[in-house]
């Protein structure tokens, strides 16, 4: 899954992360009441894009799609940027932030491959400028664990406690067990 494909450098990660703060600003101006859920791959290392990727991005995405459409969530707006950097969605929809989140959370717990997924829901608070994210932890949920030991996900990345070898093997090992 990782042996082939573009390496991306990181002025072009800090690239796609400006280019995605601004596309979430416009989409939330646009949709001023409304909730924006940022769906992409959690891939550490340098290849964040090849086919094998965009097979585990689509699946996700067409579940997700699936669960809202379950829960009647309406669907305003779906845009799909697929970059070297990683292929993400942008869902606006008719929520609260706090179902959406909740939603999201039982989705990323669903299934070992679903714990690859990275569902950020993001909503405007006119008193600051920049998009508001809601996470796990305000909604009383604990923070995610690593794939591979059970310490939170942010310590490891954080202090490098695994090698990205390791954290791509694992998701190797999660991709052939449960992508279809």
């Amino acid at each position: 899954m990782f042996s082939f494909g573009s390496s991306v450098s990181l002025q072009e990660v800090l690239a796609g992360r400006e280019w995605r703060l601004e596309r979430q600003k416009q989409l939330l101006g646009l949709y001023r009441d409304m909730v924006l859920l940022d769906f992409k791959c959690n891939i550490p290392g340098p290849i964040k894009n090849n086919a094998s990727i965009e097979r585990l991005f689509q699946h996700g995405l067409e579940a997700i799609i699936q669960l809202l459409n379950g829960h009647k969530i309406l669907i305003l707006h779906q845009q799909v940027k697929n970059a070297k950097v990683g292929p993400e969605a942008f869902l606006v929809v008719d929520s609260t932030a706090e179902a959406l989140k909740g939603l999201m959370i039982a989705f990323e717990e669903s299934s070992p491959l679903a714990r690859l997924y990275d569902s950020d829901v993001l909503y405007r608070d006119p008193h600051y400028l920049e998009p508001m994210s809601l996470s796990r932890q305000e909604l009383g949920y604990p923070q995610r664990t690593c794939l591979i030991c059970d310490r939170p996900a942010k310590e490891c990345g954080r202090s490098r406690q695994h090698s990205v070898e390791e954290m791509q093997a694992a998701i190797e090992r999660l991709c052939q067990a449960y992508l279809p």
